[in-house]
């Protein structure tokens, strides 16, 4: 009989201990995140910050009041590699290991559970605390309710099977509330997301702009893959007030820091934690890209790791290079434009955009000066009395024009109101302006730069590239082709210096060119069939000299190159040897025409 009572208490003692090892291994009840508590997080405390720390005056939120990150500090506006206009957040410095995070997946499933909420063992101000999370993928029974399981501990206290993945995230733990509104991609989402922390609520965002992928170690976990930034403080580092604390440098009153991260999301070795290198602010302005940032004086290295997810990649406005832009095509001969040379078959003016040797007939022309004097000038045709404008860039404070920029205008032969000589508009650009980043007036109005209208016009022929005119008064003046922009291509054009041409400015509008006379014949007289221009200028037999007669030379106080054409009779060509003496020959026609003869020689 004791031995049988011995048996049965054996036996029960076996099967409450089983039962008990089996209640051991259930999950907990599931727990709803509607209304289960919510942790409090503070990333501006002492321990979580470092460069955002709460001081009472700096106006960062309390302890888990929402952040607005779409405001600043929170949001900076850069450069990407190539000039690249970015837009970051900036989630405050990290450390280089991973934290993880646990993602649970049914036995069998290729998905997360639906409704469970990730886990987390780490918010902010905790040690080991990171905004990149490496995930581990947690295997549950089939049967799993999700949020069951609300805290690593429940985990390995279950023994669920964890796989170390090769992703890493970017889920930086924040208070409920919180608002970062922007992404690279329109898939991403912007709302919060709600996680498991010991059995409580936490919120995070998350920025998936980029897969982040890592090779997991033996043991521990994985670092974060990083990426180079350069920076530049308005106080350099080492200076009192230097850097952080100072902000960074922008373009005047705006956002736009001259900040150059290395990679964009769309570069194979993107990742949102930045290597922060310091420049110096002097070489602000020289910065618009990776290359011109590494070109600066660098005054640290390696300074901090910051989590700042590029959310915004938009084309910048990067200088052109004159040598690669496309060129405008220039015809002095066509209908449109000519009207003394007008391209016509038989006269054998060179094609639309063909090189023109002003230095021969009928583009030279050897004349007289007002005292007889031998002189020789160009002719480039009938032009306008009112002048176009041309836009000559400078920097604010500068008394030159923008070293290696083009000038500007927006006509070209052809085009209604076009004029050689040009009304000079001097430009005011930021400091920081970079030569060719605006190469058009579109862009000039669209920029809003302060222009002011000088008293200055300049003889400036737009020619087809290669044209050549070799002659200047001035051996000091340059004789060959310069460039300039019209409407984002390059322009060929003359520069005739011989003399400054001051104007008197209307209240509105373009000036006029100063105007001289000048007094011509020709071999048939005007009124005469084939007389006038077609007939060519009466000349001294055998040669190239005329008796034209410009009433003023360079040195003179009235001249300008702009000529008044004026006709004489040609049975008066013997007599006449100057000024005077043309005066007193017999005038058939005045004001025939205004062209454009800059004097290149007086001998």
């Amino acid at each position: 009989m004791k031995t049988k009572f011995r048996i049965t208490l054996i036996l029960l003692t076996v099967l409450f201990a089983a039962c008990k090892e089996e209640e051991d291994m259930m999950p907990p009840m599931a727990i709803d995140p509607d209304t289960a508590e919510k942790v409090s997080i503070d990333r501006f405390s002492a321990e979580a910050g470092t460069l955002f720390i709460r001081d009472g005056s700096n106006g960062l939120p309390g302890a888990n009041e929402p952040i607005n990150f779409d405001q600043g500090p929170f949001i900076t506006q850069g450069l990407g590699p190539g000039g690249e206009v970015v837009k970051y957040y900036n989630f405050d410095v990290q450390p280089l290991t991973s934290a993880p995070i646990y993602a649970l997946f049914r036995e069998g499933a290729s998905t997360p559970v639906s409704g469970q909420l990730n886990i987390v063992d780490v918010i902010p101000g905790d040690d080991d605390y990171n905004d990149f999370w490496h995930v581990h993928k947690v295997t549950v029974p089939s049967d799993y309710v999700a949020n069951s399981v609300t805290s690593v501990q429940e985990i390995m206290e279950m023994s669920y099977p964890v796989e170390k993945t090769d992703i890493v995230v970017n889920c930086p733990v924040v208070p409920e509330g919180s608002t970062a509104s922007m992404r690279f991609t329109s898939g991403e989402p912007k709302n919060l997301i709600r996680g498991w922390y010991n059995g409580k609520v936490i919120f995070y965002f998350t920025f998936e702009e980029k897969k982040l992928t890592v090779t997991p170690p033996a043991s521990g976990h994985p670092d974060v893959p990083v990426s180079d930034i350069l920076v530049t403080f308005n106080i350099n580092p080492g200076m009192e007030g230097g850097g952080p604390p100072s902000g960074f440098v922008t373009e005047g009153e705006s956002m736009q820091t001259h900040n150059v991260v290395q990679t964009i999301p769309t570069d194979a070795g993107y990742s949102p934690l930045w290597d922060v290198d310091v420049y110096d602010n002097a070489d602000f302005n020289m910065v618009y890209n990776w290359t011109t940032a590494m070109n600066a004086n660098q005054l640290a290295s390696g300074v901090a790791l910051v989590n700042c997810p590029v959310v915004s990649v938009e084309e910048g406005n990067l200088p052109s290079d004159p040598d690669m832009a496309e060129e405008v095509s220039v015809d002095r001969f066509s209908e449109n434009f000519g009207n003394l040379f007008v391209r016509d078959g038989a006269n054998g003016f060179p094609e639309a955009n063909a090189p023109i040797d002003f230095d021969q007939a009928p583009f030279i022309t050897k004349g007289l000066g007002p005292s007889g004097e031998k002189i020789q000038y160009y002719n480039f045709d009938v032009m306008p009395l009112k002048s176009a404008p041309i836009f000559v860039l400078f920097r604010a404070g500068e008394n030159t024009p923008v070293e290696g920029q083009l000038n500007i205008v927006d006509v070209i032969p052809g085009d209604e109101e076009y004029s050689d000589f040009w009304h000079v508009h001097k430009v005011t650009v930021p400091a920081y302006y970079r030569a060719n980043t605006v190469t058009s007036l579109a862009e000039l109005t669209a920029m809003n730069y302060p222009a002011e209208r000088t008293n200055l016009i300049v003889n400036c022929p737009v020619v087809p590239k290669g044209s050549t005119a070799s002659l200047r008064l001035n051996p000091e003046n340059t004789n060959g082709l310069i460039r300039g922009w019209y409407k984002d291509k390059v322009v060929y054009y003359f520069d005739f210096s011989e003399k400054q041409l001051l104007v008197e400015l209307p209240e509105e509008g373009h000036p006029d060119v100063p105007v001289s006379d000048i007094l011509v014949t020709f071999n048939i007289n005007p009124g005469m069939e084939g007389g006038g221009p077609p007939s060519g200028f009466v000349t001294e037999g055998g040669s190239m000299q005329t008796h034209n007669v410009v009433e003023t030379i360079p040195s003179d106080a009235g001249y300008s190159p702009l000529w008044d054409v004026n006709v004489y009779d040609n049975a008066d060509f013997d007599m006449v040897n100057n000024w005077t003496t043309a005066m007193n020959a017999n005038l058939l026609a005045s004001g025939v025409a205004l062209v454009n003869c800059p004097v290149v020689s007086v001998q």
